[in-house]
């Protein structure tokens, strides 16, 4: 019999139901605790028994939120001189703009050509994607008619099933109920 409390001894002390320690229930059975255990754990090897303690503090954690504070700060600056509100009139990039330049129906008094954004005065929630935008601009073209969606599919040179994912995430993305099924089928932007 050996000196040191067995692995199926331990198990017994622990589902047993009296309050009583390790050391104590060893010394009833006139036995010893193995200290010197060798062991593979990397922690224990490196810190070599000795407690962990974080060096964090809530000043870390306080100047951590205060940058990520600052880089949204930044990050919205930013947008704004990229694509500022559309409610704001003045000078955009062109590339910004969510609505791209169409060329200007014909008039029939000289007056000076407006870009598709003035005539069309639609509100995006979203920007486009370079799909999106070429289905809302053959919609802008054909304002108030019958849009079907194998013209589209020809446009996109895609299969016909696959249009009406851009048509609807255009419905998501226009601000209003511009978009709407056609009676008789299609699909119609009125303004």
């Amino acid at each position: 019999m050996s000196e040191y409390l067995s692995k199926e001894e331990i198990k017994q002390w622990r589902s047993s139901l009296e309050k009583i320690t390790l050391e104590e229930y060893a010394a009833r059975l006139g036995k010893k605790l193995e200290e010197d255990k060798h062991t593979n754990d990397i922690v224990d090897i490196v810190l070599k028994g000795r407690p962990v303690i974080s060096n964090e503090t809530d000043e870390w954690a306080q100047t951590r939120t205060e940058r990520l504070s600052t880089i949204a700060d930044r990050a919205y600056a930013r947008e704004r001189e990229i694509a500022p509100s559309p409610f704001i009139k003045h000078h955009e990039p062109a590339a910004q703009k969510p609505v791209k330049k169409a060329a200007p129906k014909p008039a029939k008094t000289e007056k000076p050509a407006k870009d598709l954004r003035e005539e069309v005065r639609i509100v995006f929630k979203k920007n486009l994607t370079d799909r999106e935008q070429k289905v809302f601009d053959y919609f802008a073209q054909n304002t108030n008619k019958i849009v079907y969606a194998k013209d589209l599919a020809e446009l996109l040179d895609l299969p016909r099933d696959y249009v009406y994912k851009y048509i609807k995430n255009l419905r998501a993305k226009i601000e209003g109920d511009n978009l709407k099924n056609a009676d008789k089928g299609g699909f119609i932007l009125s303004l």
